[in-house]
């Protein structure tokens, strides 16, 4: 049955919650109000409340949300009880560094395939995942299963590997390469651009 709809910006809150929820339950925490979850993420908590209103009661009045309880919850919401599969397409870019940044190794993500153009990486070793040619996604990634992408070469070379990507069943790519790639619209693509946020910033600054 194909799940409701929900608000995009609570959607966006949902990892945050559980970044958030994880780290507490490693501090010792059983139980937790919106309140105090107010007071780490900075997020009001009538927000909170009706963020996880979209999705169930999980609360228990005066008592609070039991956090292994609600994490299991917000994993189920972001389909990460399963497990997702990332080529990472620009090693020797920035690819490499945002994946010491991003916590890849939780349950649900596994990095499997890594491509660059530098001869001198083809054939290393990255994150325990072998650099192939970034001319052989296609023949690496079919019939692999692969639904997600992160795309970090530079912008010239962006659609094409994008393509390639797409080509080879990816059906979301993370872009981080500075340019708008136009895909089939059964590809989401989620932009990283830097420039861009830094503009957006601006403008509610100057605006506000």
């Amino acid at each position: 049955m194909e799940r409701p709809k929900f608000p995009d910006e609570t959607i966006r809150r949902m990892p945050l919650y559980l970044r958030c929820l994880n780290r507490l339950i490693i501090l010792g925490k059983d139980t937790l109000t919106s309140k105090e979850l107010s007071e780490f993420l900075g997020v009001k908590p009538t927000k909170i409340r009706k963020d996880f209103s979209y999705f169930g009661d999980f609360g228990t009045r005066g008592v609070g949300y039991d956090l292994n309880n609600l994490v299991r919850e917000i994993r189920n919401i972001l389909n990460l009880d399963q497990e997702w599969k990332i080529a990472v397409a620009g090693i020797s870019n920035v690819g490499c560094t945002i994946l010491d940044h991003l916590e890849f190794n939780q349950p649900g993500f596994q990095i499997t395939h890594a491509f660059d153009q530098d001869p001198e990486l083809i054939g290393d070793t990255v994150r325990g995942v072998t650099v192939h040619d970034v001319t052989e996604i296609e023949n690496q990634l079919s019939g692999e299963g692969i639904q997600l992408g992160l795309l970090a070469v530079p912008a010239i070379e962006a659609r094409g590997v994008a393509d390639s990507l797409v080509d080879a069943g990816v059906k979301g790519i993370i872009n981080l390469a500075p340019i708008f790639i136009d895909l089939p619209e059964d590809v989401e693509v989620v932009q990283m651009d830097l420039s861009s946020e830094l503009g957006r910033l601006v403008y509610h600054l100057t605006n506000s």
